[in-house]
């Protein structure tokens, strides 16, 4: 993806990370961990960071593209240099998360690591998170079960659980699977390939989709894996072995700002377009 002057302007960034190395030594498989936080979330960051202090995980912090600093005219021009689409199904603090995660892949990308695990910054991780991270990526490699992307939490919002294809089973926690239907599975901790970035990223503009659906959309181009959750229908809740349960995966907080980066209370891209005036 070659970045104009204008994209540089509305918050893409394919700069280089210049201390990588730094965050790529997590796990026994190299690679960068990035977690996306705005400037209006040092709460979440200090959480996120305590938590992965806890545990003894160095991460670069991504400063998210805030999409409320987006002005009519910038959004305009946007559709008009199809990079979004006239839609009212996503209005721009969705499209502003599809820079966010672009930007993310976009430095794994510029960097000399096949892989790279990125995060949204409202997870608090369990103790033996490096461990069950490692011992899957092991054995899925010992295994040869080649992976594009493996999301290490899943929401299933698309209710496609019952499509998943077996692929592993470490142990009674830890069972892999692949996704074989168009899904969407959050993108609250995913780990992805540089093939499954280059796949992406020469097909998601025009932007017209929020970014965990549009990506749900490969599971036929890419080995898309999930860790399996099982789901507390008291508590409405996914049992993660990973991460602790918190508000941001709460089901019944759809809309709410606790499973987002950012406030969804805005106009819809058709809106904002139609009534643009110059």
């Amino acid at each position: 993806m070659k970045l104009t002057s204008f994209m540089k302007e509305i918050g893409f960034d394919d700069t280089k990370i210049s201390n990588i190395e730094k965050y790529t030594n997590n796990f026994d498989l190299k690679m960068p961990l990035l977690v996306i936080n705005c400037d209006i979330h040092k709460d979440r960051l200090d959480k996120f960071d305590k938590s992965a202090k806890k545990i003894g995980l160095d991460y670069y912090r991504l400063k998210c593209v805030y999409g409320k600093k987006l002005t009519d005219v910038q959004i305009y021009n946007m559709y008009k240099k199809k990079l979004i689409k006239k839609t009212d199904f996503i209005n721009i603090i969705e499209v502003s998360i599809n820079l966010s995660h672009i930007n993310a892949w976009l430095k794994i990308l510029n960097s000399k690591y096949e892989y790279g695990m990125v995060c949204e910054d409202d997870i608090t991780f369990k103790p033996n998170f490096i461990k069950n991270v490692n011992l899957m990526l092991n054995e899925l490699q010992s295994n040869n079960k080649n992976f594009d992307i493996l999301y290490l939490w899943n929401g299933n919002w698309m209710n496609t659980k019952s499509a998943l294809k077996p692929v592993h089973k470490i142990n009674k926690d830890l069972v892999i699977k692949r996704e074989m239907k168009p899904f969407n599975a959050g993108n609250v901790s995913y780990v992805i390939s540089k093939k499954a970035i280059k796949l992406i990223l020469g097909k998601i503009l025009p932007i017209g989709d929020p970014v965990d659906l549009f990506m749900g959309k490969f599971y036929k181009q890419l080995n898309i894996y999930t860790l399996y959750m099982k789901y507390d229908k008291v508590n409405m809740k996914d049992i993660s072995p990973l991460f602790v349960s918190g508000e941001w995966d709460d089901k019944y907080y759809i809309d709410s700002d606790s499973q987002s980066t950012q406030d969804y209370d805005t106009d819809n891209l058709q809106y904002i377009i139609n009534n643009y005036k110059n």
